[in-house]
């Protein structure tokens, strides 16, 4: 007698709420990995204290962090093709929330940097792999939402950590800048349990995967990464170890790409990067995160230098660019699904630099306040042009290409950042020592008006009780402060108005940008695999 006995399947189909839960997967996960990778000043020393490390070994504490988020993006084409990025995120969300939480117990500066570590390889998974998702698993109609997600996430986390680290350390404890990382993991850890379709392991992958070049390649951009963060610091090319992780990145990078041109299938397809436009997207990128960076550190800087705010209280005029996020993402969503995506790319270029140069009329005597029309433009403009340009970007990869996209977007905004941090250091430092000495010649001794002022400093202090040391002494170090502040001002000035540069030669690149290919115009929801779908459709006959 023939029966027919219907098959369980391996992996049901995807829930019917699943494309929401991914969105939201995304902007969880984004927001977790900026607001810990940004760990600033106000949260970084009182760790520091808490460990008794100097400024020198305490500023390897964030580049712990960043830099495992670096060595992991590589490896995660590996892990996600070969484990299904459902377990890498899992497994990830729970390495991440583990080891935040135990940071604060940390007893030396050792087993912090290896906790650091741990929750950089973790969290370092979360972009590539949802990066990944929202061109393999959502419809196209709802990409421009997942992506305005990411970047509202990353503006909105580099922006808004100082506020939050400032808040935890005046009204609580400085250990909840990482437990509530630990609590965001929690419904991240849910997020992609129920959001994300269970697959099987491809042990075929596992076993022939280019893992060997992927660490490789991996350790590369590692050594590179960790050379720009450190560089500034330890005067670059003077540094025997800034010089010894250039060569290695460098030494490690070539055998990578020697190693992936020998592959008759190699994990990165290289081919993805000579398609139209790609290249020229991938500078986009970088020159987005330049742009995004500068908005969160000179304004800051120039707030904590020259008008001697702390720290904590810098966080009221980052919440101009931080908070419009909520209103402009979900715009930019909207607007995305009805433009051309390379109209919205230089309209959002335009509108920051626009913002950039309003600020180049900073003077001495600028507060908060003077700065919110200028990061309001920079906020829609480097929301606008972020989103549209990944957007845009995605429309040149099919679904076989998502993890690799998913790992060319992590790396091009961790190093994006970080050289855009680099530059905006070295450059406005360098500034800073050009107009000091130029100021500085026109300060000489015995002229009127050196005396004028000199005078009028000396007579302040001549009628206060307060203070040690002569009036005229006390007067000429307040001459020495005022020509430090202009100096610096100006050199801010400057970092705005190479932001602004920027923003403009982003735009002349964006007026190349063409049509994508249509060979790889994606899909939209990947079908089952060959042979869950057989399982599904066809039922097994047995004979009893």
């Amino acid at each position: 007698m023939n029966t027919v006995t219907p098959v369980a399947t391996t992996a049901p189909a995807p829930p019917a709420n699943l494309p929401w839960l991914g969105i939201v997967a995304v902007l969880v996960g984004a927001l977790a990995t900026t607001l810990t990778s940004r760990l600033t000043s106000i949260g970084l020393a009182d760790v520091r204290g808490a460990v008794s490390a100097g400024f020198d070994e305490g500023a390897w504490i964030p580049t712990a962090f960043t830099a495992s988020q670096m060595m992991i993006g590589p490896l995660s084409i590996f892990l996600g093709r070969a484990f299904t990025p459902r377990r890498v995120l899992l497994v990830g969300c729970v390495v991440y929330g583990v080891a935040l939480f135990l940071v604060p117990f940390a007893p030396d500066l050792r087993a912090l940097l290896v906790l650091q570590c741990l929750a950089g390889l973790g969290s370092g998974t979360f972009i590539p792999l949802t990066a990944a998702f929202i061109l393999t698993a959502l419809p196209k109609r709802l990409w421009p939402w997942g992506l305005a997600a990411y970047a509202m996430n990353i503006v909105l986390g580099l922006n808004l950590a100082s506020t939050l680290e400032g808040w935890y350390v005046e009204h609580v404890t400085w250990d909840w800048i990482f437990w509530q990382n630990t609590v965001v993991a929690v419904p991240l850890f849910l997020l992609y349990w129920f959001g994300l379709r269970r697959l099987p392991i491809d042990r075929d992958y596992l076993r022939n995967g280019d893992f060997r070049g992927m660490l490789t390649g991996a350790a590369g951009f590692t050594f590179i990464f960790v050379a720009l963060d450190q560089g500034d610091r330890l005067d670059w090319f003077s540094s025997t170890l800034i010089v010894t992780l250039l060569a290695l990145g460098v030494i490690c990078m070539g055998l990578f790409l020697l190693h992936e041109s020998t592959l008759d299938t190699p994990s990165v397809d290289f081919r993805l990067l000579m398609r139209r436009n790609v290249f020229l997207l991938i500078v986009l990128v970088l020159a987005t995160r330049f742009m995004v960076t500068a908005s969160n550190t000179l304004v800051a800087n120039y707030l904590i230098q020259v008008r001697g705010l702390r720290p904590e209280e810098v966080g009221n005029a980052a919440l101009w660019v931080a908070l419009p996020q909520l209103i402009i993402a979900p715009t930019v969503a909207w607007l995305l699904n009805r433009v051309d995506a390379r109209f919205a790319i230089g309209t959002g270029f335009a509108i920051a630099a626009t913002g950039f140069l309003l600020a180049t009329g900073i003077t001495s005597e600028w507060t908060e306040s003077n700065f919110s029309l200028a990061l309001l433009l920079q906020a829609i403009g480097e929301t606008l042009e972020l989103t549209a340009v990944i957007y845009f970007f995605g429309h040149h990869v099919g679904p076989a290409d998502g993890i690799t996209f998913g790992a060319i977007i992590q790396t091009a905004r961790l190093f994006g950042g970080q050289l855009g941090t680099s530059v905006l250091v070295t450059f406005t430092r360098k500034a800073e020592q050009l107009h000091s000495n130029l100021i500085g010649q026109h300060v000489v001794a015995g002229e009127p008006m050196t005396n004028e002022r000199l005078l009028a400093y000396t007579q302040i202090f001549g009628s206060s009780t307060q203070g040690t040391g002569a009036p005229e002494a006390r007067g000429a170090g307040l001459l020495l402060g005022a020509v430090r502040g202009q100096a610096y001002t100006l050199s801010i000035l400057d970092g705005f108005l190479l932001a602004a540069v920027v923003g403009t030669l982003a735009v002349v690149l964006v007026m190349c940008l063409r049509e994508p290919p249509v060979l790889v115009t994606p899909a939209a929801v990947p079908p089952l695999p060959p042979e869950e779908r057989d399982t599904v459709s066809h039922p097994v006959h047995s004979t009893s």
